[in-house]
């Protein structure tokens, strides 16, 4: 067997599941009588091997046995490296127990392999045993899944130098890759419902208990040392652990933030929720390189308006970005559906956190606008926002308001010789820009299609 093998199978490695699927007849993708999904027969829609080449395949993966635990164990070593912030604070009692889970898995895997099928019960036990043992460590789900992938990818190295060594036709490797890969979701998923159940039991018996640290967060304590420290433990989070505060303005009252706790930890992000007045606040944590993602998921999950902002001092300034992720929230239109960052929203939070300034503002620059009447001031007002929005262009401005450039112009002319500010200046068109940001939130302005 040459080089030309690993080079062949090398698409698959990153992507099959630890523990392949021995190929049965009549099963099909579902769920137990508690709800959980179980597995189907992997192989059944993947590539046909014949009985030469599933013997080959066995005797390579067979093969494998006695190098069982030091596979295992270099995976294991290699994950603690990856996944320092999750398991580096851990404790030896978590580390020795997932060095433990890896071992199991990977017999398991080994034997399946080598197409014992007996031990398919006992593989999906412990997939399920490790979403709930890894919640109740706190583990990140995401992290869970890494191990997967982790382990797929260095038992498969294990595999194909043994396939090599044993002559296995390069063919056999790719029909097992192929299979392996169509198991992924199947494997990913029960370990991912077993983990989320064991995060809604955790949160229930201990929610008073959240809900009354998060609340003291937003009352500042969180620059309290001794009671930063209870806050994570009771959180389950890290010392640097980065977080997200989220606000959720929702369109109907709420009397649980569930859904939002519920649809996030789905898609692999831990967050806590509680009811501050009329609307949620979240706070999640992860890296920083996911709150696009987060972000995405709250769009598409939630009725409302959503606001974020990224806590950038741990603990100690979630009072200050909860304030942050509010203002971005209700810059959003009242009827609207989203979700914006306060980095997104920085000047509407600019003239929003200075209310005095902001009225001396729109007084000194569009205050003739807003004493006319009718038709005129709507559609003066309306222009005043497309062209802002344009940086002055009367082009795009009429693109935005489906009229005719040479109107825009006309009503531009008339902006400038009622407030006296010019949207060719620079320091004109920003000031034009802030006292718009200033009214919109209060101005109910329907877009208007006639000329003055």
């Amino acid at each position: 067997m040459t080089h030309t093998m690993a080079a062949c199978t090398k698409e698959f490695v990153h992507a099959a599941p630890l523990l392949p699927w021995p190929r049965e007849e009549g099963l099909t993708i579902g769920h137990d009588r508690a709800g959980e999904p179980h597995a189907p027969p992997p192989h059944g829609d993947g590539p046909s091997m014949d009985e030469t080449h599933r013997e080959q395949m066995a005797r390579a993966a067979a093969a494998l046995l006695p190098r069982s635990n030091s596979i295992a164990d270099a995976i294991t070593d290699e994950l603690l490296a990856t996944e320092e912030a999750s398991y580096g604070s851990a404790g030896d009692a978590v580390r020795a127990d997932l060095r433990a889970s890896i071992r199991a898995h990977i017999r398991y895997g080994i034997l399946m392999l080598s197409d014992h099928t007996e031990v398919r019960g006992g593989a999906v036990d412990l997939w399920r045993e490790t979403g709930q043992r890894r919640a109740q460590q706190g583990v990140p789900v995401a992290v869970v899944l890494h191990a997967y992938t982790l382990g797929t990818r260095l038992l498969w190295d294990a595999l194909v130098e043994s396939g090599q060594t044993l002559g296995v036709a390069p063919e056999v490797l790719l029909s097992t890759g192929q299979t392996l890969w169509s198991d992924l979701d199947t494997q990913c998923q029960i370990v991912r419902e077993r983990y989320r159940r064991e995060e809604l039991v955790l949160h229930g018996q201990d929610a008073a208990r959240v809900e009354e640290v998060l609340s003291s967060l937003l009352q500042g304590r969180g620059s309290d040392p001794e009671f930063a420290a209870e806050a994570r433990r009771v959180l389950r989070l890290d010392a640097d652990s980065e977080l997200l505060c989220l606000v959720w303005l929702p369109r109907q009252p709420l009397t649980s933030a569930s859904l939002a706790s519920e649809r996030l930890l789905n898609a692999g992000h831990a967050s806590h929720w509680w009811m501050h007045g009329e609307h949620a606040v979240g706070i999640a944590s992860g890296s920083a390189d996911n709150w696009s993602r987060l972000r995405a998921v709250m769009a598409r999950s939630v009725r409302g308006r959503v606001g974020t902002a990224t806590c950038r001092e741990g603990l100690t300034g979630v009072v200050a970005v909860y304030h942050h992720a509010l203002t971005a929230a209700t810059n959003l239109p009242p009827s609207s559906d989203g979700v914006a960052d306060i980095v997104e929203q920085l000047p509407e939070a600019i003239v929003a956190g200075s209310p005095e300034l902001a009225s001396l503002l729109v007084e000194e620059t569009i205050a003739p606008l807003l004493h006319l009447a009718g038709a005129t001031r709507q559609a003066l007002l309306e222009t005043l926002g497309a062209a802002v929005r344009h940086g002055g262009s009367a082009s795009g401005a009429a693109e935005d308001l489906v009229c005719h450039r040479n109107t825009v112009l006309y009503r531009m002319k008339r902006i400038e010789g009622l407030t006296g500010y010019s949207f060719e200046a620079p320091r004109d068109r920003l000031m034009l820009t802030l006292a718009w940001l200033a009214i919109r939130g209060g101005e109910a302005l329907e877009p208007e299609r006639s000329t003055p």
